[in-house]
């Protein structure tokens, strides 16, 4: 099972000056080896221990850490009413609970105003981390609901005073540009399209495309402001490791406007493919199935390409077509 964190904090305001604060969290933490790169709209670390040689090749104990510099998220309805964005989100949170506790209480006690918000639709502000960090060590706490008879006018009354904190008024940040060359290891594609007054369905339009595909094996799971589509090439009816699957994020409450290009267009992210890397050809299938239903809607890919469904339909008909196709230059001309 994957489980997303993210820390919120104030939106509208200049993400920059606390771009690095988790990253120094971590390094003192002992997660000094870190791979980072930059995308056009956030940056990606990975982060382990001094001691781990195997870089890549022992997932399990990295720390996946996407910062949100430019990157416009709202990850749920309630948060969007608290006046607050992402600022970091960690890709995968499930093994690695006593970390993230442990980078929250540091983190938190910098940030007192800020919250951790976990896609289960958990919600945590300083003082719950601090009971949670000062109790038993638990692995489990993140599943568990924080909250106690007992507890629960002490949490109220903090909950109230941080989000007070939001609202006496902006902070005043200074821009600075931070570059981190690196080779790229991973690339997100987004479906994007106009904003909707509602999103109820958006996830039926992938499950419906993907039905259609010669009967792709599908997983589905709901979370609080998405759910997660799992769609595997193989044509048993099992999941296995090795097996080529697709992860696919569908928006349902959840506003990602990832560049402001977007948002001049008054486009929003509806689905979110995580990793494109080694699946190039299967996501190109599946956008072609998807563009010829709902034609009006554009590919994104975080290295700045754009691509309508005339340009998608170019490629995939193309007989000489490969898995390179992704870094191939496409402008937003005229849509």
């Amino acid at each position: 099972m994957r489980f997303e964190g993210r820390i919120l904090g104030k939106a509208g305001v200049n993400k920059m000056q606390t771009a690095y604060t988790v990253y120094n969290i971590l390094i003192d933490m002992g997660y000094s080896m870190r791979f980072s790169f930059d995308k056009n709209e956030y940056s990606i670390s990975y982060m382990k221990e001094e001691n781990d040689i195997l870089f890549f090749n022992d997932a399990e104990h990295m720390i996946e850490v996407y910062n949100y510099e430019r990157n416009f998220e709202i990850p749920t309805e309630r948060a969007n009413e608290l006046g607050l964005e992402t600022y970091y989100r960690f890709s995968n949170i499930y093994g690695k609970e006593l970390i993230i506790l442990e980078l929250l209480h540091r983190y938190l006690e910098e940030n007192p105003n800020d919250i951790f918000y976990v896609d289960n639709g958990r919600y945590y502000n300083k003082a719950m981390i601090d009971s949670i960090y000062n109790g038993k060590s638990d692995k489990n706490w993140i599943y568990k609901s924080p909250y106690s008879i007992g507890s629960m006018d002490y949490y109220i009354n903090i909950c109230l005073t941080t989000i007070g904190a939001f609202t006496n008024g902006m902070l005043k940040t200074l821009y600075s540009k931070n570059t981190t060359e690196g080779v790229e290891l991973r690339y997100e594609g987004r479906i994007i399209g106009k904003r909707p007054n509602s999103k109820h369905g958006l996830p039926h339009r992938m499950i419906h495309t993907l039905r259609t595909m010669n009967k792709r094996e599908t997983f589905n799971i709901k979370r609080d402001s998405y759910n997660i589509l799992y769609v595997k090439f193989n044509k048993d009816d099992y999941f296995y490791n090795e097996d080529r699957v697709i992860e696919i994020y569908c928006n349902t409450q959840m506003t990602d406007i990832p560049t402001d290009e977007i948002k001049q267009m008054d486009f929003e992210t509806y689905f979110r493919i995580t990793d494109l890397i080694g699946k190039e050809m299967q996501v190109l299938e599946i956008v072609h199935s998807y563009l010829n239903k709902f034609p009006d809607d554009i590919f994104y890919i975080d290295n700045g390409c754009f691509f309508t469904k005339s340009q998608i339909d170019e490629i995939f008909n193309n007989k000489d077509k490969n898995e390179k196709w992704i870094f191939k230059k496409r402008e937003r001309d005229r849509f």
